[in-house]
């Protein structure tokens, strides 16, 4: 790798096209919802492809560009509050405050950059992610409360030697990973089919907020003073602390660890063999990731946030193409000495983890929507404090099935947003059935579990 600098090129607002001819969605105005507003404190989703580059010669870099460009104009056009800002009402008559999304189309952010020397190679080879990865990203460090002025969605193509790198920044206060690849998703479906065509083209994407509050509740109203903690700065984390490392599991080993964790489950506690895949996943790399860390007190509770969608748990079922945040986030939590038994540990720590996920019914997830309007908290980055660790992204989104009409992906990374010391990104393996994982630690822990022998075990090459 040469100095890896990347050198923006040109960077501008893209507005959604033809959205003028739609009077009433210009108009629109969609309130936040407390799935919406609970995490406005944190950082944007920042994910990414990597592709090599176009084999058909009639594909120039300038036409890619060009077409990659008015295609998110396109797909601005069906996620139309993607191009607008939030905005605020205050109340008067009781101190409180209401967010909305203005749909405005103001715009959103596209830019075209080049990252000198950097290869397709020297992105996939390195045992660490690469810190010039995190450069490939637009509108790094932007927390979600920024979009009253700053776009909702900025992406970013970054030319490399021999491929280039399409880095998606979204606004984790309008939409969650669903809504973020559904819509990558219909992007390079229109990009492929500039005619038309492709699964996702007609399908027409759900704005409506009665899904989860009653009329009663629209707007949510906060207390004024709350809107005080938007004046905060972010603070970046040198990469210097932080090491990224992406592990790859086969369907084969992902199934052989499923079924131990059932089996020990069964045996220890009496586990009802119903232990999915990735809780057994999270299981494997939380305690391997303890078993590396110095951790003084085996008496103390560890804690690692899930988070889970609402789509399916709620009754009657929220649709698939809800536009917006459709998540909540819980912890499990267990002591040290737990995570670090040794007899029957997988399936011990699995079935503690399943249990939690079998308790999010319908019942209990309204009633925490309905908790947290009556008791109104921001949740910020400060919950992760040391020691813990937490779940991002999903290994059932649709990534590579990405195809701008160049290819598939060769794979999917992410960015700064949100890192810290514990998170686990998981994203689905280019083969069927199989899991990649990104785990950010400190550098020392990193290191150690990179020599676990138990959990490199389960890694497949």
């Amino acid at each position: 790798m040469a100095d890896g600098e990347v050198r923006v090129l040109s960077s501008g607002l893209v507005q959604a096209e033809g959205l003028t001819k739609l009077a009433a969605a210009a108009e629109e105005r969609i309130p936040l919802t407390p799935c919406d507003l609970r995490i406005i404190l944190f950082g944007t989703i920042q994910k990414g492809l990597l592709f090599q580059k176009p084999t058909n010669p009639s594909i120039d870099q300038a036409t890619l560009i060009q077409t990659l460009k008015s295609s998110f104009s396109r797909a601005l056009a069906l996620f139309y509050p993607f191009a607008g800002r939030l905005s605020v009402d205050k109340h008067d008559d009781d101190g409180t405050a209401s967010i909305y999304i203005d749909c405005n189309n103001a715009g959103a952010l596209f830019a075209h950059a080049v990252a000198d020397g950097v290869s397709v190679a020297d992105i996939l080879d390195p045992l660490y992610v690469p810190p010039v990865l995190w450069s490939f990203f637009p509108l790094n460090w932007m927390m979600n409360y920024h979009g009253f002025s700053q776009p909702f969605i900025a992406v970013q193509v970054t030319e490399l030697v021999d491929g280039f790198f399409l880095g998606c920044t979204i606004s984790h206060a309008v939409a969650d990973g669903p809504t973020f690849w559904r819509f990558v998703n219909f992007w390079s479906q229109i990009c492929r089919y500039p005619g038309g065509g492709g699964d996702s083209a007609n399908k027409s994407q759900v704005f409506t907020r009665r899904w989860f509050l009653d009329e009663k509740h629209l707007p949510i109203r906060l207390p004024a003073a709350m809107l005080e903690d938007f004046k905060q700065d972010p603070i970046p984390i040198p990469p210097q602390e932080l090491k990224e490392r992406v592990f790859h599991f086969t369907r084969e080993k992902l199934a052989a660890l499923k079924a131990q964790a059932n089996d020990e489950a069964v045996a220890a506690a009496g586990g009802d063999g119903q232990i999915s895949t990735l809780q057994t996943l999270i299981s494997h790399i939380w305690r391997a990731v303890f078993r590396n860390r110095s951790e003084p007190d085996p008496d103390r509770e560890a804690h690692f946030h899930l988070h889970f969608g609402l789509r399916q748990r709620l009754q009657p079922k929220v649709p698939e193409n809800y536009f917006g945040n459709a998540i909540v986030g819980r912890p499990v939590g267990l002591k040290v000495s737990e995570l670090l038994e040794a007899e029957k540990g997988l399936g011990r720590v699995a079935a503690a983890i399943h249990g939690v996920v079998a308790e999010q019914t319908d019942e209990k997830l309204k009633e925490a929507v309905e908790d947290w309007i009556g008791n109104p908290k921001f949740v910020g980055t400060d919950v992760f404090v040391t020691g813990t660790m937490g779940l991002s992204s999903s290994p059932r989104y649709d990534v590579y099935g990405n195809d701008f009409g160049w290819g598939k992906p060769v794979a999917v990374r992410s960015g700064a947003g949100n890192k810290f010391d514990g998170k686990v990104t998981v994203f689905p393996g280019v083969e069927a059935g199989s899991m990649d994982v990104e785990i950010c630690l400190s550098p020392e822990t990193a290191e150690g579990v990179g020599r676990d022998l138990e959990f490199m075990a389960a890694v497949g090459v």
